[in-house]
């Protein structure tokens, strides 16, 4: 009786080892989806804030990879770009990149390109203002180049979710996008920053913000991050009452921002640039005081200076 119950002990510990290792095998085999599971009945409000949040920050990550490449790495890091967009657009891009490949490389051309706006339209769709610089060499062996071309891009995206992978672990998609025009100038700074409740924005100023005043405080909240920057991520609740204006002072620098509600649109991402500034007054020093004749006595007899 014993030796059975060995026996069936070890089959079941036979069988329990066979199953781990054959999952393991198809799991190292096929590594590239990644499983998120959720509870449908824990979605939260804060669940679908950092969803919208993380939407905001693909795009802004899947444009500044797309513009910024120079002729060493314009193929490598344009074709990789195909895992983040529909079959269709990646094809297509992938066809644009061979097609341009031996002449950027011929050129000895650098491009960068950085988000300066971004916001979500009523469609879910987004609108973002990319500021571009094209430099270009004369020639693969010379160190000479010609000055840098500025651009100022207006895009139009339209995202859709996808399984999560490893080449592309944020599991969106981007299916459509269009530039919507292009210009030399800079494009004036939005008089106001439309905000929606319960729904955070993200404000990038150029300098590091010292101190915020904010008239509406029990109704906005503020999260600031600073290092060389600050970065202000402003998220209104109920019972706010807008527009209202709040105001961000660096060292001798004062910014000011209308924030107004956005009902059909909303910012998500603002680059304030450094020429929407307001310079500060200088502090000025108080006058110094006449010493009196006691303290002049105090002074020579005593050989000390009295503080003014």
């Amino acid at each position: 009786m014993r030796t059975r119950i060995l026996s069936a002990l070890l089959f079941l510990v036979f069988a329990w080892a066979v199953t781990v290792t054959y999952s393991y095998w198809k799991l190292k085999n096929n590594p590239r989806v990644v499983a998120v599971t959720m509870d449908p009945g824990k979605e939260t409000l804060q669940n679908m804030q950092m969803g919208e949040m993380e939407k905001g920050t693909f795009v802004r990550q899947y444009l500044e990879r797309y513009f910024n490449f120079d002729s060493n790495n314009f193929w490598q890091s344009q074709t990789s770009l195909a895992a983040l967009m529909t079959v269709h657009l990646g094809e297509a891009r992938v066809k644009e990149v061979g097609r341009l490949r031996e002449k950027i490389q011929q050129k000895n051309l650098s491009q960068s390109g950085q988000v300066k706006s971004l916001q979500q339209l009523q469609d879910g769709s987004y609108e973002a203002v990319v500021y571009i610089q094209v430099q270009e060499g004369s020639g693969s062996h010379s160190a000479e180049t010609t000055p840098k071309k500025e651009l100022y891009s207006t895009l139009h995206l339209t995202l859709e979710n996808t399984d999560r992978t490893l080449e592309n672990p944020w599991g969106l998609l981007v299916s459509e996008m269009t530039v919507q025009s292009s210009v030399a100038k800079p494009l004036p700074l939005p008089e106001s920053i439309r905000l929606q409740v319960g729904h955070s924005t993200l404000i990038i100023f150029p300098c590091a913000v010292e101190n915020i005043n904010n008239p509406a405080e029990q109704n906005l909240q503020i999260k600031i991050t600073t290092l060389n920057v600050s970065e202000l991520q402003l998220t209104p609740t109920e019972g706010i009452v807008l527009p209202t204006e709040i105001s961000a002072i660096c060292k001798d620098v004062e910014y000011k921002l209308n924030l107004t509600a956005g009902n059909k649109e909303r910012d998500l991402y603002v680059s304030i640039p450094a020429s929407a500034g307001i310079l500060r007054p200088k502090e000025v020093a108080p006058k110094p005081r006449k010493k009196d004749s006691y303290e002049k006595t105090i002074e020579n007899v005593l050989g000390i200076e009295v503080d003014k």
